[in-house]
C-alpha cells in the first residue's frame, strides 16, 4: 500500500473551545485532508484557562505539559501543524516551546497565527526581537490575514512567511437560504463574551435603534473569553429583557444558529480573517462588521452589508438601521454574500493550500 504524502499531527484548541482556531481545525479534519495526508490531532484545550494570555504559573504548568505531550505524539509524524493565536509573549512563547518538542522529533514545524492584532504588539524592538528567536524553530509562519502577513515579513525571513486565507465548508449552509424573514428582525452576533469584541458597543447600538422605533431581537451566541469571567461579567452587566443569551453551540449546530438570524454582527476592535463572518455570508446574512484585519476583504461595502470603524455605536446602529428595516435588500444582500464567500473564501480552497504547504515541507525533507 502507497504511504500518505505525509504524515501529519495538528496541534490546537478543540472542543471544548470554540472560536476562530477550534473551528478551522474541524474544518480541516472534517475534510478531503485526509485523502493526500494521515493526520492526527491533538487537542490541548483545557477545561479552564482564565488568564491565558497572562504568564501566570498555571498557564507556565500548562505549556510544559502540552509540550510534552507533543513530543510523544509527534512521534513518527512528519509534520507538526500547530496552531495558535500568536498575539501576546504568553501565546508567542507557547508557540515556540511547541514548535521545539517537535523539532525535537525531526518533525518540519509550521505555525499557523490566527490572532488579529500581531501588527499591534509588533510595536518595541525588543518583541520583534522576541518573535524573531522564538519562531526560529519553526519552518513556516502562516497568516491568515494580509496585515498580519506583512507584520510577521517585516521581522522573519520572507521565505519563513506565507498566507493561507481562512475559508468555510460552504455547502453546509445550504438549508440556511431557504428560511423566511423574521418577525421581528434577528441580529445575530457570534463571539466570545468580552469588550474587546465589541459586545458593549453592539448592545449601544441596539439601545440606540429601539430609541428610533427600530423593532428587532438580539441574539448573543458565546462563551467565556481567554481573560476570565470577569471580562464576561463585565458585557452580562450591560445586558437587559431585550438581550437573548444562546451560550455555545457544537460546530453542527452552527448553521442552524445562522438560519435562525436576519442580520450578522461582529464590531470587534481587532480580528484577523473571522470565520463567523464567512459562515454568516454563506448562510446568506447581510454582515455588518468592524473595518478590521481582512473584514473588508470579505465584505463589500455596500453590497454585501457594511464595514464601519470598530468602537463607534452610533455609526455601529446607522449602518443596522436599513437591514433591519428593509427585508429585500436584507435578502439581496445576503444573495451576494454567498455568491462571494463561494467564489473567494471556501473551505475548498483554505484544504488545497494546506494540502500544497505539506507537500512542499515533504520535498524539501526528500
Amino acid at each position: 500500500m502507497e504511504r500518505p504524502m505525509s504524515r501529519v499531527l495538528l496541534v490546537g484548541k478543540g472542543a471544548p473551545d470554540r472560536g476562530g482556531i477550534p473551528t478551522f481545525l474541524e474544518t480541516l479534519i472534517d475534510s478531503s485532508l485526509a485523502e493526500e495526508h494521515e493526520v492526527r490531532f491533538l487537542n490541548v484545550a483545557h477545561s479552564s484557562t482564565p488568564q491565558a494570555t497572562r504568564p501566570t504559573m498555571a498557564n507556565v504548568g500548562r505549556t510544559l505539559r502540552d509540550a510534552v505531550a507533543v513530543w510523544r505524539a509527534a512521534r513518527g509524524r512528519d509534520i507538526v501543524h500547530i496552531h495558535s493565536a500568536l498575539a501576546a509573549t504568553v501565546t508567542v512563547m507557547r508557540a515556540s516551546l511547541l514548535a521545539v518538542a517537535a523539532r525535537a522529533r525531526g518533525c518540519a514545524v509550521v505555525i499557523h497565527a490566527h490572532g488579529g492584532n500581531i501588527q499591534d504588539w509588533l510595536t518595541t524592538s525588543r518583541r520583534r526581537t522576541l518573535l524573531r528567536l522564538a519562531m526560529t524553530p519553526a519552518h513556516r509562519v502562516i497568516a491568515v490575514w494580509t496585515a498580519g502577513r506583512a507584520a510577521l515579513s517585516a521581522v522573519l525571513p520572507a521565505e519563513q512567511v506565507g498566507l493561507i486565507e481562512n475559508g468555510v465548508p460552504v455547502d453546509l449552509y445550504d438549508s440556511a437560504r431557504s428560511v423566511p424573514t423574521h418577525e421581528p428582525p434577528r441580529l445575530l452576533y457570534v463571539g466570545l463574551l468580552t469588550p474587546r469584541k465589541g459586545v458593549l458597543d453592539l448592545l449601544a447600538a441596539s439601545r440606540m435603534l429601539r430609541q428610533r422605533g427600530v423593532v428587532h431581537e438580539l441574539w448573543l451566541l458565546g462563551g467565556t473569553p481567554d481573560e476570565g469571567p470577569a471580562a464576561e461579567a463585565e458585557v452580562r452587566a450591560q445586558l437587559d429583557g431585550n438581550v437573548r443569551l444562546l451560550g455555545t453551540r457544537p460546530p453542527e449546530e452552527m448553521p442552524a444558529a445562522f438560519a435562525a438570524a436576519d442580520v450578522f454582527c461582529l464590531p470587534s476592535w481587532w480580528e484577523a480573517m473571522p470565520l463567523s463572518v464567512l459562515e454568516a455570508m454563506a448562510a446568506g446574512l447581510p454582515v455588518v462588521a468592524s473595518d478590521v484585519g481582512d473584514v473588508g476583504r470579505a465584505v463589500a461595502h455596500g453590497m454585501t452589508g457594511y464595514v464601519i470603524p470598530p468602537r463607534a455605536p452610533e455609526r455601529l446602529a446607522s449602518a443596522l438601521e436599513p437591514l433591519l428595516t428593509d427585508p429585500e435588500l436584507r435578502r439581496r444582500m445576503g444573495a451576494a454574500g454567498r455568491a462571494r464567500v463561494e467564489e473567494s473564501f471556501s473551505a475548498a480552497g483554505t484544504v488545497r493550500a494546506v494540502s500544497d504547504l505539506y507537500r512542499e515541507l515533504r520535498a524539501r525533507a526528500s
